[in-house]
């Protein structure tokens, strides 16, 4: 339970982070490149892939990973404008339903009444926490949300298939410095053609960026050791995880930006804390 925790710490300062940007100004995607090679280096100090034996397996994984970082992450602002926070943040959270079938048909995972209780109770209390009242997005603008919710289920699915099948003891801590090392060049090129070289030469992008990438780090590598060292299973992990985001996400913003939540976002929290006591129950 502490690696789950870990991670949903990390996962939610990620959040908080992306909120200081917005009053801050600074450049998003700029930030977003340092960030990836700042997390690059991170993994190379802790990971050292050259002693982890073979990598060939996570190569093709980790590339197709490294893609879905970047689109999912340009589609999160993209629904952000034109669909609204609400459904983007929904789309984002309601994408665990996904990763848990998988988790449940293809590893073969067994949850009891219980568990799936808890799962249940789960998915509600994080769209309920989730929810705000600024949804604008009508017609076309919906087709965004939904292809986050596939986006964001594809990683979570990506990560937990390479985790189980393709990584061993000594490699499972490079995959996070694989993925990473690959966005960031994507994500290079991707600022080349946009034409934002500029925003490099601005010192609080910098700052930004290796703020962003240390805690970046911390978020997929903690999600790739629970997922390996828990003793949870993967249906369960993901729905804790979401829990602990929505948790500390909720604190730190009320603690860093005053956001004082709804009554039917406390109600989503209390449904989500139940469900952590069914899934940990079962």
């Amino acid at each position: 339970m502490v690696l789950v925790t870990l991670a949903a710490v990390f996962v939610a300062l990620l959040f908080l982070i992306f909120r200081s940007f917005e009053q801050r100004r600074i450049a998003l995607l700029p930030a977003i490149v340092i960030n990836y090679f700042v997390a690059l280096l991170c993994g190379l100090v802790i990971s050292r892939p050259w002693a982890a034996g073979d990598l060939g397996p996570l190569w093709m994984p980790s590339f197709l990973l490294s893609v879905l970082f970047i689109t999912v992450f340009y589609l999160t602002g993209s629904s952000a404008q034109r669909a609204g926070i609400a459904a983007t943040t929904v789309a984002s959270k309601m994408s665990l339903v996904l990763t848990v079938a998988f988790t449940v048909v293809y590893f073969g995972e067994r949850q009891g009444p219980l568990g799936l209780v808890g799962i249940a109770l789960a998915v509600a209390g994080v769209v309920l926490s989730s929810w705000t009242k600024d949804g604008r997005g009508t017609g076309r603008a919906w087709s965004l949300p939904v292809l986050l919710f596939v986006g964001n289920a594809a990683i979570d699915i990506g990560l937990a298939w390479t985790q189980r099948e393709r990584t061993t003891a000594l490699t499972e801590a490079v995959l996070p410095t694989m993925i990473f090392g690959m966005a960031g060049v994507l994500g290079l090129g991707w600022a080349a053609a946009r034409n934002e070289h500029r925003s490099f030469g601005d010192p609080r992008t910098w700052v930004a960026g290796l703020l962003l990438g240390a805690v970046n780090y911390g978020s997929l590598y903690f999600m790739v050791k629970a997922l390996a060292h828990s003793g949870l299973p993967g249906s369960s992990v993901f729905p804790l995880m979401n829990i602990g985001v929505i948790l500390f996400g909720t604190l730190g913003s009320a603690v860093l930006f005053h956001e004082r939540p709804r009554p039917l976002q406390l109600a989503g929290i209390g449904t989500a804390i139940i469900a952590m006591v069914f899934i940990l129950l079962a």
